[in-house]
């Protein structure tokens, strides 16, 4: 499209150098998409004649020409967007589409990280093509600002992504909090690969949730995360210290002891714990919390309204101090199991405040992948449903000014507080410092009898119903229900 832009200008004298022409598509007619600033749509339309005559001329189409004028307002998530979907047409640097940022203020600018070796196979094919696009689509011009990172001799988490994470982590200020455990070297996240036992591991602790086994036994999670991969944890109190709620482990580096499980299939380890310690690693930091942003950009919450609501729910009964403050309770579907593998395909929350469900926050998003015919007719969310849908990255600055201040609820909490760390970490949204609760963790408590926890089970047992399972805001506003039950009922 850049030579129809160049020979129309040449044909007219550079009359029309301030439109651009980046798509052409093909059906009964030749449909020539033009980009315009706002003040030039009337220029455009009084000079359509001429424009399609010039078009014809230059594009020797043997099909009649129609003409589609679209204004040049360009939001720094669309223009982010434009390029993410650019960039995954070149597999040797799709991997770096994560660390795409744009920016419209105060001019448009599109921000690149890659590696030295990225960058040498790049500047002299990706990054020229790039450029031309940006030319071709934005009648503004468009900054790109490319930054080259060695990951090849960094051992930061942030490496990690790429590969390039430290295997072990040299230990300091070492302050025993379970056992007494003082380690002067541990293994990184990232180096667990198989099954082993008595391993000594280095990271941020994060997700400390409470557990009660369905014999009533008091157990506990967290993850442990390298910035990128992610150990889920158990650890048996016995009758001895706690850490869920512990805020002096929360989001801090820690090291951990215990058996290791490694599930090859999906890349994801998990540890048995003994003893924990907090600690001091080189370049091993949790990220740093955000100010809550000023606005919404793509998705908008709303306000949530129950046709039908028992008593149960009614905020004129008085509320128990555990139902006091804001609450979350966010699902996600996914095209699979593995937080590794796999990718969100929509997101569903609600938010409790003091005990009443006040908003809800729902998107489709594009994984960028195809969906298994499988988990399409589990969730009934197809791939032409989420195709040109938000991207993951781009959803969750709104997505934490939804959270902002508040704790995390889900129906098995260890399944999708990954996928929105793990996210969070890539994209500078910190989520590691949320207090968590897990409905699954609750029920054997609150639902005398049960045996099976599925969501199914824990709403039948409360009396209450799901209308339109395995999609995610049904999900999650049939598991903020079944947390304010089962929160009331333990409270009485």
């Amino acid at each position: 499209m850049n030579e129809i832009y160049k020979s129309i200008n040449e044909k007219s004298g550079g009359k029309y150098a301030a439109l651009r022409f980046p798509m052409v598509t093909f059906g009964n007619t030749a449909e020539v998409t033009i980009v315009c600033r706002k003040s030039d749509r009337d220029f455009v339309g009084q000079n359509m004649t001429e424009l399609s005559v010039l078009l014809g001329e230059v594009c020797g189409f043997h099909t009649p020409i129609t003409v589609k004028v679209k204004d040049d307002t360009v939001t720094a998530a669309a223009l982010r967007v434009a390029v993410v979907r650019f960039t995954e047409k070149f597999n040797y640097v799709s991997s770096m589409s994560h660390t795409i940022t744009a920016e419209s203020e105060p001019n448009l600018c599109v921000k690149l990280k890659m590696h030295n070796a990225m960058h040498e196979l790049a500047k002299n094919d990706y990054i020229p093509r790039l450029k031309e696009f940006l030319s071709n689509n934005y009648v503004e011009d468009v900054k790109l600002d490319v930054d080259i990172v060695d990951y090849a001799s960094s051992g930061t988490a942030a490496a990690s992504a790429h590969g390039g994470a430290k295997k072990e982590y040299v230990i300091t200020n070492v302050q025993p909090y379970i056992g007494d455990f003082k380690p002067d070297k541990a293994r990184s996240v990232s180096s667990i690969t198989a099954s082993e036992y008595n391993v000594c591991v280095c990271g941020i602790l994060v997700m400390q949730t409470e557990f009660t086994s369905k014999g009533g036994r008091p157990y506990e999670r967290f993850l442990v995360y390298d910035g990128d991969m992610s150990l889920q944890c158990r650890y048996m109190p016995n009758g001895g210290k706690s850490i869920a709620g512990a805020s002096e482990l929360m989001n801090k580096p820690v090291c951990v002891l215990g058996n290791v499980e490694y599930d090859g299939m999906r890349n994801e380890a998990s540890m048995s714990v003994k003893e924990i310690s907090l600690c001091t690693a080189e370049d091993l930091l949790p990220l740093p919390e955000k100010a809550e942003p000023k606005s919404y950009g793509l998705i908008f919450p709303e306000n949530y309204e129950v046709l039908v609501q028992s008593s149960m729910f009614d905020s004129s009964i008085n509320i128990p101090p555990s139902l006091k403050g804001d609450f979350v309770v966010f699902d996600f579907e996914t095209t699979g199991l593995s937080v590794i593998y796999d990718k969100p395909t929509e997101l569903g929350a609600v938010k409790i405040s003091n005990g009443t469900l006040k908003e809800s926050f729902s998107t489709l998003i594009d994984p960028r992948r195809e969906i298994p015919p499988e988990v399409v007719e589990k969730t009934g969310i197809t791939n032409e449903m989420v195709k040109g849908q938000p991207l993951f990255e781009d959803i969750l600055p709104d997505f934490y000014k939804f959270t902002y201040g508040c704790s995390l609820v889900c129906h098995n909490i260890a399944f999708d507080f990954p996928f929105l760390l793990r996210g969070g970490n890539r994209s500078g949204w910190a989520f590691g410092n949320r207090k968590t609760y897990d409905t699954m963790a609750i029920a054997p408590l609150a639902v005398p009898g049960i045996t099976r926890l599925t969501l199914d089970n824990v709403l039948a047992g409360l009396g209450l119903s799901n209308d339109n399972a395995h999609r995610a805001l049904s999900d999650a506003a049939a598991t903020a229900k079944a947390f304010i039950a089962m929160k009331k009922l333990l409270a009485k």
